[in-house]
């Protein structure tokens, strides 16, 4: 169906007008008022609604004025085209990944309304997907509920963390500011006491239920996409500050990397082999560190020196451990 924003904008409030009647008849001045048209128009439009919809539209002699014959849905009558289709399709598969956490157990009866809406053309059934994700992680999400409710009303948490790094849970008290879901994991970010630094914290780690406090926290002057654009990963600590990470790629690695960086950069030079040499601007954290080991002899750590030494001998402690045995 080739109709204009306007005119489906119109179908929708000739069938609003008509429905909230339940019966009773709708003028036609009442309609030309309310879609700001001419007779004319609102003519077209319920000879269109009747022969595309099927809608039972009748004109009734006595009342002079128009009503449905028996209760009808409109948006179970609007053609889809193949691109809506697939978009809807696209749309459907992306809400439901996150069907399972209870925090968004309002976002299952907006899936079912699209499943409806769309009348099957989205099929329900997990042997009929043709899209899949890798599964989001869903320890610690049961506590999503009450820290999003901490960051609405800016009100301090407290909650036993237990750290890889920690032999038992310690207490920890937080001023939440966002939710950040990453690699699989969901973490809350937030200003920590007891660090007294913005601090992520793995929501599978929570080893007790957060516990609203009656402290308030002033609003923060914080913006998640800013705080992360030199951090690759979650990690942080007070004394990083971005670096200047220049690192070279092999032609085939070169051809990954340019499609999907794992981080902004900037193209330094580019070799007639296929090779590269790019600029980072990042923190060097742990998940920095790995991830570039990840790429094994495929990627080379140029500058700053500090890195390159620790990746020199994060390799050579790699080295030892499969060498050959006595």
């Amino acid at each position: 169906m080739s109709k204009n924003k306007n005119q489906l904008a119109r179908f929708r409030r000739i069938h609003e007008l008509l429905t909230l009647r339940k019966g009773a008849v709708v003028k036609p001045e009442e309609f030309c008022r309310a879609c700001d048209i001419s007779r004319r128009t609102l003519d077209n439009d319920l000879a269109f609604m009747r022969e595309e919809f099927r809608a039972p539209i009748i004109w009734d002699k006595q009342r002079l004025g128009y009503c449905y014959e028996h209760p009808f849905d409109l948006t179970s009558q609007i053609a889809l085209n193949t691109e809506d289709v697939h978009r809807l399709h696209v749309a459907v598969e992306t809400l439901a990944q996150f069907e399972h956490l209870e925090v968004f157990r309002d976002l299952r009866e907006t899936v079912e309304k699209i499943r409806k809406g769309v009348s099957g053309w989205v099929r329900r059934s997990a042997a009929a997907k043709s899209i899949y994700f890798e599964p989001v992680q869903n320890a610690g999400t049961e506590h999503l509920p009450t820290l999003l409710r901490a960051i609405e009303e800016r009100r301090r948490v407290t909650f036993g963390y237990q750290s890889f790094q920690q032999p038992e849970a310690q207490q920890c008290d937080l001023e939440p500011y966002c939710i950040r879901q990453y690699d699989q994991r969901w973490y809350v970010v937030g200003h920590s006491p007891q660090y007294n630094y913005l601090k992520p914290f793995a929501l599978d780690r929570i080893a007790s239920r957060p516990e609203l406090t009656k402290t308030i926290f002033p609003a923060p002057d914080f913006k998640p996409e800013q705080f992360f654009l030199h951090i690759y990963g979650m990690h942080t600590e007070p004394i990083e500050q971005a670096r200047e990470v220049v690192i070279g790629f092999s032609p085939l690695q070169a051809r990954y990397f340019v499609s999907r960086p794992f981080h902004p950069y900037r193209l330094l030079e580019e070799y007639a082999d296929g090779s590269i040499r790019v600029q980072l601007h990042v923190c060097i954290t742990i998940e920095l560190i790995r991830k570039l080991a990840s790429y094994g002899h495929e990627a080379e750590v140029l500058a700053p020196g500090e890195l390159r030494d620790t990746m020199r001998v994060f390799f050579e402690e790699g080295r030892r451990k499969y060498g050959d045995k006595d």
